[in-house]
């Protein structure tokens, strides 16, 4: 009998441009929260590196979070809630500025995507209205606008629900 992993289950994921691993270190977490709180859109939506890794070393058994490693170099992190809304809701995506257009992001999403077909028809993202790079990119993958939620994370900026579905 053959049986199938169940999706975001695997402790270590190794992908062509960079390997995953989870949960994240303490080590490791404070590192993530010092790379993304010195970007957007965390710098524009006021979310301190202290937030970050309160954030990436909560106890939460429905969300994964993924360490993004190059080599020895810790440049991102994936955190996917799941279950969620009839699919896996990818909660945070950030990729350190020194690896953004690599081709990391698009392989992450392929990835997450490839997990969540495993049980779901649904893959969903949110981003900051102003964060246009963001939205390209998730647009540009496949992901098509659902919503808009005003003043979600903070009270001055939109949020864009965005959704990448099949049958």
């Amino acid at each position: 009998m053959t049986t199938t992993q169940a999706a975001f289950t695997s402790p270590l994921e190794t992908l062509s441009h960079c390997q995953l691993s989870c949960p994240p270190t303490p080590e490791q977490a404070l590192t993530l929260a010092m790379l993304l709180a010195a970007s957007d859109p965390w710098l524009t939506l006021n979310i301190s590196a202290t937030a970050l890794e309160k954030y990436l070393l909560r106890d939460d058994p429905a969300l994964r979070r993924y360490v993004v490693q190059v080599g020895s170099d810790v440049v991102g992190v994936m955190c996917v809630r799941y279950p969620w809304l009839r699919g896996p809701y990818i909660e945070l995506l950030g990729i350190g500025a020194n690896y953004r257009g690599l081709g990391i992001g698009k392989e992450l999403l392929a990835w997450a995507e490839a997990q969540a077909r495993r049980g779901s028809k649904n893959l969903w993202v949110v981003t900051s209205a102003f964060n246009h790079n963001a939205l390209r990119f998730y647009q540009q993958q496949g992901f098509k606008q659902v919503g808009v939620i005003p003043a979600l994370v903070c009270p001055d900026y939109d949020e864009i629900l965005l959704r990448k579905n099949w049958d």
